[in-house]
């Protein structure tokens, strides 16, 4: 592949029968994936690395709740593979979970988008958001610019610019990892998407998050007062973000045919 690039495949389980087809699939197309070994949060909280720190009052604020462990380590899953791709030197990380299956056209849209320098490009998402038509990529497939977050983090790929917003922004810990990616307008992360999508994903099937009963911590009176000041700033901090970009956004609008396989995309 002419630029520097890594392809992780995350999963707590290489040799489960789809993570094992989805590496076959990925390099039938020309893509040289590696797998990525998961963090596991199912047997208790993964140890932070240094840099690293979970934001717990911000989370309840926020959230109303602390990230379960599995969250946890779904959340470290993605940050680490990131981490890993940009200490090593890669100009671009494509991350992909071992529940997705790769289209056909997955290996020629992956290099098309290598060539357009982008902070973050979803190959897949599970919301149906409101987007601009950029210009075509390969065959059917387009690159938009989504108005708002895409939600879900099964496929995606970063650029070196992307990896460094994200790395530098989600090592603050307070949300689930597909949420940061939604919230790209408090670190100024300019994300694309392709559509219709080039993966989709197999319900029920992923070893990256198995969530287990938790006892969850209730939000304390100042959180609840605080909720909606917070929630304030947010939202004015997506607008200024949007009104920054507004060429990009001024045209969009929701798609009129189906953009993926994906069962839960709504």
């Amino acid at each position: 592949m002419p630029k520097k690039c890594i392809c992780w495949v995350i999963s707590l389980n290489p040799a489960s029968e789809n993570a094992q087809k989805l590496m076959a699939d990925l390099n039938g197309q020309g893509i040289d994936a590696e797998i990525f070994p998961a963090i596991d949060g199912r047997v208790g909280t993964p140890i932070l690395e240094s840099g690293e720190q979970i934001l717990g009052n911000l989370a309840m604020v926020r959230h109303g709740k602390h990230l379960t462990a599995s969250e946890l380590g779904c959340y470290l899953s993605h940050l680490r593979a990131v981490k890993a791709a940009y200490r090593d030197g890669h100009e671009y990380v494509c991350v992909i979970e071992d529940d997705v299956v790769i289209e056909n056209l997955f290996g020629d849209v992956y290099r098309a988008v290598l060539d357009k320098d982008l902070d973050m490009v979803r190959l897949m998402s599970l919301r149906i958001r409101k987007r601009t038509i950029i210009e075509p990529l390969v065959g059917e497939h387009n690159l938009v610019r989504p108005e708002r977050g895409g939600l879900g983090t099964q496929a995606y790929v970063l650029n070196r610019v992307g990896m460094k917003k994200f790395i530098d922004y989600a090592q603050n810990i307070y949300e689930p990892v597909d949420k940061v990616f939604d919230h790209f307008f408090l670190f100024d992360l300019n994300v694309f998407a392709v559509e219709p999508h080039v993966a989709y994903e197999l319900v029920h099937e992923t070893s990256v998050v198995k969530l287990a009963k938790t006892v969850v911590d209730k939000p304390l009176l100042w959180h609840r007062l605080v909720f909606h000041p917070a929630k304030l700033w947010f939202s004015l901090r997506r607008h200024f973000y949007r009104f920054r970009h507004w060429r990009d956004f001024s045209q969009s609008a929701m798609p009129e045919h189906k953009v993926g396989r994906t069962e839960r995309a709504r």
